[in-house]
């Protein structure tokens, strides 16, 4: 089913073939590239949860295990999402290298302690008057122009708030954001190691401009001296904008999707809107933006009976653990009302993700703003998925139209 070019086939932990044939080492995530795949790797984590793929890769899709692995202290920070984007648009430096997630140790604690600063409750919290300003005009002008004709949500609502949130955090002109940034790049669906390449000429040129934004704040030393380099404020700069604009896009892209296939769902939360956050919880879970991470081995270990060598990677899918009916019960069904205690979505341990609290406000006031006139909404295309980048579950475009009455 994979084409000529592949010729590995799955293999259960005791060697017997699980009978599909799927891409040599790397090329699992040719799955995550599907529109559909969930009964996939249902499929793999039946017949085998920690699937040598061979070439010291190992894919994990139980709960159980992909949780016990993002908290494992032993384990190094892995190469999967790097490997993804397949270079880093011709730098003197790879940004993928420096960032938090490729660190380990005290050069990782160092980093994020930097980054940290600026991600505190107290200072997220700030931004919600913002948050749902933008909020409110963006979704006013959608369904205003969506009474006549139809609409793409994504680009007028999904992607364009957290952007926008973004830019306000570098506190970079409207215009100059928009020409170089959003409208060259974060909203193009291009090859993500052109994205890092050009955001991080972007970043640099910016940080010689000045100004009193994130991108001077991490530059800023903490109180025992200790600062980022301009390669390191830049690459997570790059990080925070690339992370937090497409799953935070794909976050609240992707509720309306699900709210869109549960009337029953969608139908309860227009006449309840404490439902709001159980719903953003629940697309975190069955539609998560985030659909895997990854880990490096630098002693052995044995994972539910299956011995790792020292110097493997463990590819984790996320989106596949989400969906493990050994921890949700009915997996395959949209239900805000179960228990999404252990969500996996944005990680675990020492990465779990930063912007986290940032991106369920974000979402959380979208589907606020939309809530009164969200029952008029039809889609009218199927659903289009990216897949330029497969760590991400995004759609390129989500076309819908509002009815009368």
């Amino acid at each position: 089913m994979w084409g000529s070019s592949y010729n590995g086939f799955m293999k259960s932990s005791d060697g017997s073939e699980v009978g599909s044939e799927v891409p040599p080492i790397w090329g699992i995530y040719e799955i995550a590239r599907s529109p559909d795949p969930w009964a996939r790797w249902a499929e793999i984590r039946e017949h085998s949860p920690v699937l040598d793929v061979g070439e010291g890769l190992f894919f994990v899709t139980s709960w159980a295990l992909v949780d016990q692995v993002v908290r494992d202290p032993d384990l190094l920070a892995g190469s999967g999402v790097a490997r993804s984007m397949s270079g880093t648009g011709n730098l003197d430096y790879d940004p993928t290298q420096l960032w938090l997630m490729a660190l380990d140790g005290t050069p990782h604690s160092r980093a994020r302690g930097l980054v940290r600063r600026e991600f505190t409750s107290s200072r997220v919290g700030m931004l919600l008057p913002f948050i749902e300003d933008n909020a409110n005009r963006l979704v006013d002008a959608f369904f205003a122009g969506a009474a006549s004709e139809p609409k793409d949500f994504v680009s007028h609502v999904a992607q364009r708030l957290p952007s926008e949130v973004i830019r306000h955090l570098f506190d970079i002109d409207s215009k100059v954001w928009e020409t170089d940034a959003h409208g060259d790049l974060v909203s193009r669906d291009i090859d993500p190691a052109e994205t890092i390449g050009s955001l991080a000429r972007f970043f640099e040129a910016q940080c010689e401009i000045g100004g009193e934004g994130l991108l001077s704040k991490l530059r800023s030393p903490d109180e025992s001296g200790a600062k980022l380099s301009l390669e390191e404020v830049v690459s997570n700069a790059v990080l925070l904008t690339t992370a937090a604009i497409d799953t935070t896009t794909g976050l609240i892209a992707n509720a309306l999707i699900c709210l869109l296939r549960s009337p029953g769902v969608r139908e309860r939360l227009c006449s309840n809107p404490s439902l709001i956050p159980a719903v953003v919880e629940e697309t975190l879970r069955f539609e998560p933006p985030a659909l895997s991470c990854s880990r490096y081995t630098r002693e052995s270990m044995s994972l539910d009976g299956v011995e790792i060598p020292a110097g493997s990677h463990l590819l984790l899918g996320i989106g596949a653990a989400n969906r493990d009916s050994a921890k949700y019960p009915n997996p395959n069904q949209f239900d805000p009302d179960r228990d999404h205690t252990g969500l996996l979505t944005f990680g675990g341990g020492r990465h779990f993700c930063l912007g986290a609290t940032l991106a369920r406000m974000e979402a959380r006031a979208v589907l606020e703003s939309m809530l009164s006139r969200i029952g008029s909404l039809t889609l009218v295309e199927p659903v289009d998925w990216r897949s330029s980048n497969p760590t991400v579950r995004v759609p390129r475009a989500l076309w819908v139209r509002t009815t009368s009455g």
